[in-house]
Order: structure tokens, then sequence, then C-alpha cells
């Protein structure tokens, strides 16, 4: 049994893991990793909670919090499993949707399909009202029309409403108004006001996160329902906070009424936990290598980049999301470039003889060819199984055996043979292949952006990223790569790591010279009452809370805007002018050029309140250690040698020991292959860091 005190426990559902890290007060350490089961997350969370209790004798009575990241937001928009769902609009909008904005996926094909609306036409009604982009009301509601309208949908059986009046962030009263009128002719229906979600203007992206929102509700109350009652089974009565896209955590009660913001919330704990990890460094590039994908963010200077220009569902041309193909969702979220290339991303040669990898992925079922469970394509996992980089036998401590075999086979005929070479050339081809995509991702991370990744520190995590992490390194004559403990369980350990935050905005479209401070100060006062309540229902005390406060300003004329931090205390003009010199600054940096003689306009007023919560002094510990014996075998590398190679026991590896390539260091959740010439050391945290 372990000592009485208390512990937390962070769950993180992928593509193809289900991945558990639970930490108690004495820097005790439990890592779990069980196999994703698709067609309900749940069961595969549930099992490795199981495991946790059963297994490694954990009390289930000492449990203080559950914290939980999941995939199931994106996966239901993007295989269209949602419920059907209606949207209440101002009379005249009723196509919003579907006009959307001038942008197109492919601008010069002219039937070019967007993504159908995720509420068809039949479902989307209108009611008379307006009100002005300044707040004041042109048309009052017809309360009697918006009644008839509620009682339709409810005749429909339609569960789940979205209400968005044309300027409700302006002047929400229409549509609280609306609101009651639905609460009482169909209690039922879960609702999503977008002057309470999302009270900024852009119709377009606004209509759409509220309908993102509504479409994901349903779904999301009963599978948090379901997860706290399984828990419970468990005898686990902790509170359940679940990650948002914004790096922060919140309370499962809140998180069943804004899903919308929960769709990157694994892969955002794993970059959280990227920074802890990288050994102080100002500038990191976080790697996540999963299943399906890699996925790369930016720490320059104070924190990572953060963007609210995301697309849910929408397509990928190499590393960058095609704009205008997917569901515009305006919430914070970091900003991560991906690719569609992971440990199970299939190999594949087309008629032209090309070999190519991903986006395909074989997923947790049937999974690689290795697992033996019905997969017949060769994935990435396989070539790296035939070219010795992986165990055949001390994957998850030996509960999954893969077999070299089937992966030999699989990448025999559908790769060397087509290509008319042998297995370890085919392997090989599909490594590079491999290695090249994903420093596209840190390419596109970093230059693209003006960031020498010379300057800057790789951090590699997931089940694949500490595998390919040196090789991707070195195309990008980057000299240093630090890899985590539990660098495949790091998202997991990244939700420990997470604090409770909340963020608000409101959009005012005001001139700089003549806004109101009293009316700035008072939207702040009232965003921070909003957080602090939140924050006191998640356990929060006042002395542990944290407030970030912007403007979003641009100049007279332009499209889009320029966040600009404040200085802590009550506004002044003194504020808005240091503001808009600040912005003048920002504008220099990020376009080339600023104007300061031309006038400048406060768009939205944006604010961030963070609490800490609990210790993280559990995961920063030493996990297990343990001397093992050290191993050969032949490993091959990008240069196509096979070199024999020690093989060690990650707890082997005790803080302060030494080494250099080539050679193979193997964990419970993953591998890291460290080339020839390369250098590496443990350090107190248990993270190797090699110099390349």
């Amino acid at each position: 049994m372990v000592a009485t005190n208390t512990i937390r426990i962070g769950i993180d559902i992928g593509g193809t893991f289900t991945d558990l890290v639970a930490a108690d007060e004495k820097r005790g350490v439990w890592k779990i990793k069980v196999l994703t089961t698709p067609t309900d997350p749940s069961v595969g969370a549930l099992d490795a909670v199981r495991r946790l209790l059963e297994k490694e004798e954990v009390d289930s009575g000492l449990v203080r919090v559950v914290i939980h990241a999941t995939t199931l937001a994106s996966n239901a928009l993007l295989t269209g499993n949602i419920p059907r769902a209606a949207l209440i609009t101002t009379s005249g909008f009723r196509d919003v949707l579907e006009i959307g904005r001038q942008n197109r996926p492919e601008l010069y094909n002219l039937q070019v399909e967007r993504l159908p609306p995720l509420v068809p036409r039949r479902y989307r009604f209108e009611v008379r009202e307006r009100i002005t982009y300044d707040g004041r009301i042109l048309e009052p509601l017809d309360t009697s029309q918006a009644t008839q309208v509620a009682r339709r949908i409810r005749r429909l059986g339609i569960g789940t409403v979205a209400l968005c009046l044309l300027h409700s962030y302006a002047n929400p009263r229409h549509e609280k108004k609306l609101g009651k009128i639905f609460r009482r002719e169909h209690p039922s229906a879960k609702l999503s006001l977008s002057s309470e979600l999302l009270p900024e203007f852009r119709e377009y992206e606004r209509t759409s996160t509220t309908v993102v929102n509504a479409c994901l509700q349903p779904l999301f109350s009963d599978y948090l329902e379901k997860l706290e009652h399984g828990l419970e089974k468990l005898g686990v009565h902790a509170p359940l906070f679940v990650m948002q896209s914004n790096s922060g955590t919140v309370l499962s009660r809140q998180a069943a009424l804004e899903p919308a913001r929960l769709i990157e919330s694994g892969p955002v704990a794993g970059a959280v936990a990227s920074k802890f990890y990288s050994r102080g460094s100002q500038s990191i590039v976080s790697l996540d290598v999963g299943g399906t994908t890699s996925k790369a963010g930016v720490w320059s200077g104070h924190g990572f980049e953060v963007t609210n220009e995301y697309e849910v569902g929408g397509r990928l041309h190499g590393t960058r999301r095609v704009e205008g193909s997917g569901y515009p969702v305006r919430f914070p979220v970091l900003d991560l470039v991906e690719v569609g290339i992971g440990g199970g991303s299939v190999a594949w040669v087309d008629d032209a003889r090309v070999l190519h990898v991903g986006p395909q992925s074989a997923g947790a079922l049937p999974g690689p060819a290795c697992y033996g469970k019905g997969g017949m394509l060769p994935t990435l996992t396989d070539a790296s199984l035939v070219l010795g980089r992986l165990s055949s036998s001390l994957l998850l401590g030996g509960d999954l055996r893969l077999s070299p075999r089937l992966a030999y086979r699989a990448v025999a005929e559908r790769v060397a043979k087509p290509l008319r070479m042998n297995v370890i050339n085919g392997a090989i081809g599909v490594l590079r292949i491999a290695v090249a995509r994903i420093a596209e991702a840190l390419r596109a991370a970093t230059v693209e952006k003006g960031l020498d990744p010379r300057e800057m520190v790789l951090v590699a995590f997931g089940g694949a990223g500490p595998m390919f992490a040196c090789e991707v390194a070195e195309q990008l004559e980057m000299e240093r790569v630090v890899v985590p403990p539990a660098a495949g369980l790091l998202s997991s350990l990244g939700l420990l790591l997470a604090e409770p935050l909340h963020d608000s905005v409101q959009t005012v479209l005001r001139d700089a010279e003549s806004a109101s401070v009293k009316e700035l100060e008072k939207i702040f006062r009232g965003m921070k009452e909003r957080a602090r309540g939140l924050l006191g229902r998640e356990g929060v005390e006042e002395k542990d809370v944290t407030y970030q406060r912007f403007l979003d300003m641009r100049y007279q004329g332009q499209s889009y805007e320029l966040s600009v931090p404040l200085r802590n205390g009550i506004i002044t003009g003194k504020v808005v002018r240091s503001a808009v010199r600040d912005f003048h600054q920002r504008h220099q940096t990020q376009y080339g050029y600023s104007q300061s003689d031309r006038s400048v306009e406060i768009v939205n007023v944006r604010s961030y309140c963070r609490g800490k919560a609990g210790t993280v002094s559990g995961v920063t510990g030493i996990f297990a250690r343990e001397k093992g014996p050290v191993m050969r075998r032949r490993v091959w590398f990008m240069g196509g040698r096979g070199i024999g190679c020690q093989v060690f026991q990650r707890n082997s590896l005790f803080p302060g020991s030494k080494g250099k390539g080539p050679c193979v260091i193997e964990d419970y959740d993953s591998t890291l292959v460290i080339p020839p010439r390369a250098r590496y050391v443990v350090d107190r945290n248990g993270s190797v860091s090699i110099a390349i």
C-alpha cells in the first residue's frame, strides 16, 4: 500500500493509447498505458484507473483530484457523429453558417465544397429583433414568434439549441429573454447563448463557435457523467477537472457547458509539461509525436504562442491548416503546428512507385501490423521494429508484445517489393520520410515565424517522439534535445502541472483616445468577479489567483487586431496611453512597420484569471530506479548502416549518468534512440539532455 497522503491522477486519451499518470505528495509516481477504446473512450480511461487501484494497490480514498484530457470533441466533429442541433438567429441571418467568409480552401476550384454546416437549414430559425452594433434597440424581440419557434423545436425532438442574435455582444438583452422563453417552453433543451459564451463581434465566427459548442454539449454531458459515475464505482470520489485548449483546467460541470473550449486539450497538456522539463530554457520547441500526428509548439519569451484563429475539422496541407476548410472556434488555443505523422502512420507506395508515410493511421484498432490484432498495413512502428529501434518484448513493461515477423512481412510486401529493394532499405525509406515530415512541422513553427531553431531547445515526448527527436534536430541544426521522464505519458504528466484558468473577452470598439477608462474598468471588474466565482467553486483561494488584462487593438481601418498586455491595477488614461505605445511597438515587431501618427482602436477587452491548485512536487520527483542489465542489438540509422548498440533501461540511469551514442534507452512508455556522436546526461529531474 502507498503512504497515507493525497494523490492526483491525470488521464489523457489519445488516438492509439490512453495514458495515466498519478502522483502523491511524497514524490511517488505511477505510470499506466492502455490501448484506447475508440467506440467508448471512457472504458479505456476507467480501465487505466482500475489498474492503478488494483495492480498498484493504490487506495481510492486518497485520490484528491482527477484531471482529464480527451480527443472526444475533435473526433466527433471529424466523423460527423453529433446530435441534431437547432440555431436561432436574427431575421435575415439564417444562412450565416453557409455564407461564411470570402476565404475558400481552394481558391481556383470553382466546384470547391466546404464542410456541411453542423446545423442543416431546416433546423435554423429566425426571430424578429434588431439591436445595433453599439447596443441600441431598433426593433424589440417578437416574443410571440420566439415562443412558437421554441415549441416547434420541442416538437421536432431537438435537444440542443444555439442562440446567436446579431449584435448580442453589444447588448445581450434580447438573447437572454430568448433563453428564458426556451427554458420555459423547452426546459429539457441544452442552450448555448453566444452572449454568455463569446460576447465578441464578427457574426460568422461567433455563430460557428456557438453552434460547435451546442453540438458538443450533449456528448460531453453524457460522457463526463458516465466517467464520473465510473470513477465513483471504483471508489474515487474526487472532483473531475478537464483540460482546456488555453492550457488551463476547468471543473467538469463547467466543461459540460462549454465543451468547445476542450478541443485541443491533450496536445496542449504535453506542451505545458515540456516547458516544465526544459531546464529553465527561455526558447523551446515542444515536439509531441503520438500514434496519428506530430505537433510542434514554441515557447519564446514568456509563454506559448496562442491563437484565436482556430478551425476544427479542417484539412491539412503539409503542416498548415487550410483556411476556410473547417469550423471556426474563437476561443484561445495554443498555436500548435500539426503534421499527419505518428507511430501508427501507414506507409504506402503509389502507382508511380513513390513512397508515402501517412496521413492515414492504423489507430488503436487494428493498429500496426506488429501488434498482431489483424492489421496488415505497414506503419512507422513496424519499420522501426524492423530496424531494431524498438524492442519486441519490453513495450508497456511487456504488456504489449510486438511481432517482428508480422512487421517484416508487412514492410516486405507493401513497401520493399513495390519499390524493388530489400526490406531494410524499405524500412529506412519510411524512417527518412517520417523524419523529414516531422522536421517540416518544426520548421513551420519556428523558421516560418521568424525564429531560429538553432538557438532553441527541442523537448521531445509522446510515444514516438524520443525515437526520432535527435534525427529531427540534426535536420534543423539544433544542438540540444531534452527528453523528459515518462516522455510517452507527458501529456498526462502535464495535466498534473496545469492550473485552473478562465479567459473572458468583450467587444467594445472604442477609439483609444476617447475610450472611457471607467467603462473599461467596469468590464474588467465584471470579468474578474465571474472568474473569481468559477475559481472559488474549483477550490482555489483568492490569494492563489493571478489576473492578466489585455486590450485587443488595431489601427483604424484594419481588419484584425493585436493583443496588448496591461499593467496590473486600476485602468487609467496613463495605462491606456502606455498600451497604445506598446501596440505600435508590437505592430513593428510583428509586421515590420508601425504608424504612430494613426488613430488606434480598442476592439476587445480580454482577461485571463489563473488559479494555483495543489502541489506539483509529486511529479518532479525521482522515478523508481534500479540497476538492470545492459543489452546489445543491431540498430539501423538514417545513414543506412546497421550498428551494434548498447540498450539501457531508463530506470537504471541515475541522475548524473553520462554516455554517448549510438545507443538506445528504453522506458515503459517510449524508446529514445541516440545516434552516433551525440552525447547525453541525465539531470536531477530524470530528463535526458542530449548534445547533438
